[in-house]
């Protein structure tokens, strides 16, 4: 369990760099990281043609909730810590989590467009942290493995 606080305090740092200024918490936080998605919405697919930009009032009131964006970030922390050590996390983590926001929670393709871009950026974000570092460690393999799985919250 240890491993895996250090391995998410990794991701906060490197999160850290894709906001202009670090965030004051954590609710700040996904605020930022919702932002930037909406900001690059127009390079995502929604369905079977290219997203349209994001309104004025996307950006007021984001079609993903915090909370939401805070599930899916997590999510892309496992996804970039399982590439780095070499692990599925397409067929473990992404498409499950991607069926169930789809299926369960029926989000319309616009907001299916967001979620995938904001696994995105944590998974680029951890991945760029490990590049140069060399091997995954066993100890960050063992418990990004034990925890790679999606299993939807509540």
């Amino acid at each position: 369990m240890r491993t895996i606080l250090a391995f998410v305090l990794v991701c906060v740092t490197a999160g850290a760099a894709v906001a202009q200024t670090p965030p004051k918490n954590r609710e700040e936080y996904m605020q930022k990281v919702l932002q930037l998605a909406l900001d690059g919405l127009q390079n995502a697919r929604c369905g079977s043609e290219r997203c349209k930009p994001a309104t004025a009032d996307e950006r007021k009131n984001p079609p993903l909730s915090l909370s939401e964006t805070s599930m899916i970030v997590g999510r892309g922390v496992f996804s970039g810590g399982a590439a780095y050590c070499g692990l599925p996390w397409q067929q473990r983590n992404f498409r499950p989590m991607m069926e169930y926001w789809t299926k369960e929670k029926k989000k319309n393709d616009r907001q299916l467009a967001l979620i995938a871009i904001v696994h995105n950026i944590m998974m680029e974000q951890i991945q760029s942290n490990f590049v140069g570092q060399g091997k995954c460690p066993d100890a960050i393999r063992k418990d990004v493995d034990s925890k790679l799985d999606f299993k939807p919250q509540g």
